[in-house]
């Protein structure tokens, strides 16, 4: 028998994800590459879900969610963004925020469609416009040391460059605030511009903003595109409790948007899992409804990852590398350049050998390009530094050791 994969999956092969995991296994290398972090989240919110993996139903949820963690959702959106979504029509629970990913783009994508993304991405959102027939736009984020970047002081967007992405009109647009891999959050004045064309267009924003309790400049400054003016009718805000309380493994996200929209979300949602784990929801629904715990908890994660990230970077200065403070996320963006002699080393290659050399895995950023090729020059790597301090401290004492030895060998 022959096999054939569908044609719209041929372009996406081992996710590098796994791909440096087991390169990393391989050499016992300290694992920065993955975004999770390897500490548990808050007991209380473990003594809740094992409570009711015990005491609840353990049958099929609703498929839209159980109703007390969709009021239990709202009120916490609510309080983070200002705006009011209704439980019943406006809050949909899905299993990961990728899961809703996929919900959304297969809601209002047709085959042919124009989804206007910026580049590099998030792997999942390639992956669900494709299986919809969607055809991706980029709009590219340039690099700090590039003339768009040196201009923007980081990770930014030539406007003429957008522009002409959007003239020809695209059904959806994808904007991930704070941005994976780059850390970037975006500006007022740049959200603005986003959302005038999405309402220009008469489009629908999708907001990943799962990163949204991970910011550590200038927080009273950052807004949710939702909050901007007529944009509550045009966005779908997808939002999680793996980046929000640190269980990755929870797979329980939501997607908050106008009843209209919400309908549509829901209608894929159960055609692809139906429902998700109810023991969960409602665990977390408890923890996330005592709003005094839930507060100081989300308060204090700027405080708890922002000395991570610092702590990372100084490390990775002291072993050579140029860092680009990420504003939020949990991710740093490294450029290797005095290490290659500003030659041009292409970042998959540096990355493998830095597990190889210095036993520390990072992701090369380069594959989160899908809608263009990759910048030639793309001497960066994204350290993820969710992590133990005890990990970090490893890391760091292996890329030291590294750097003051005999370096790379290129």
């Amino acid at each position: 028998m022959t096999i054939k994969l569908a044609k719209r999956w041929a372009p996406f092969g081992t996710s590098i994800f796994t791909e440096m995991t087991q390169l990393a296994n391989a050499h016992e290398a300290v694992n920065l590459a993955q975004g999770f972090p390897d500490f548990s989240g808050p007991q209380e919110v473990l003594e809740q879900v094992a409570h009711e993996t015990r005491s609840c139903h353990n049958q099929y949820a609703p498929a839209v969610g159980e109703s007390s963690l969709r009021h239990a959702v709202s009120a916490l959106v609510e309080q983070q963004t200002g705006i009011e979504y209704c439980p019943n029509e406006e809050v949909t629970i899905t299993t990961g925020a990728t899961e809703a990913i996929y919900s959304v783009v297969n809601a209002f994508v047709n085959p042919g469609d124009r989804v206007v993304v910026f580049e590099p991405c998030y792997d999942s959102y390639a992956q669900a416009i494709a299986n919809a027939g969607g055809v991706l736009v980029p709009v590219r984020l340039h690099a700090p040391d590039t003339p768009v970047g040196i201009s923007a002081r980081g990770w930014g967007i030539d406007w003429n460059e957008f522009h002409a992405a959007v003239v020809g009109g695209f059904s959806l647009m994808i904007l991930n605030t704070p941005h994976n891999p780059t850390g970037k959050i975006f500006t007022q004045n740049e959200l603005e511009t986003i959302c005038n064309a999405v309402k220009e267009h008469d489009a629908v924003l999708m907001c990943d903003e799962v990163y949204e309790y991970l910011v550590y400049q200038n927080t009273s400054e950052v807004r949710s595109p939702v909050a901007l003016p007529g944009m509550r009718e045009r966005v779908v805000r997808i939002s999680s409790a793996a980046k929000t309380f640190g269980f990755t493994g929870f797979k329980v996200g939501w997607a908050t948007a106008p009843a209209p929209l919400s309908r549509a979300v829901r209608l894929v949602h159960q055609g692809i899992v139906f429902c998700t784990n109810p023991a969960t929801q409602r665990g977390l629904a408890t923890m996330i409804s005592d709003t005094a715990w839930t507060s100081a908890y989300v308060k204090s994660l700027p405080d708890v990852y922002g000395a991570k990230q610092q702590y990372l970077e100084e490390s990775l200065v002291r072993a050579g590398f140029r860092v680009q403070t990420a504003q939020g996320s949990y991710f740093l963006m490294a450029c290797y350049d005095s290490h290659v002699q500003g030659a041009v080393v292409r970042d998959v290659d540096f990355a493998k050998r830095l597990i190889q050399q210095a036993r520390v895995a990072a992701i090369p950023p380069s594959v989160f390009y899908y809608g263009s090729e990759a910048p030639r020059r793309m001497n960066w790597l994204r350290f993820a530094f969710c992590k133990t301090d005890l990990t970090l401290q490893l890391a760091a004492e292996r890329l030291e050791e590294w750097a003051q030895s005999d370096g790379p060998r290129v």
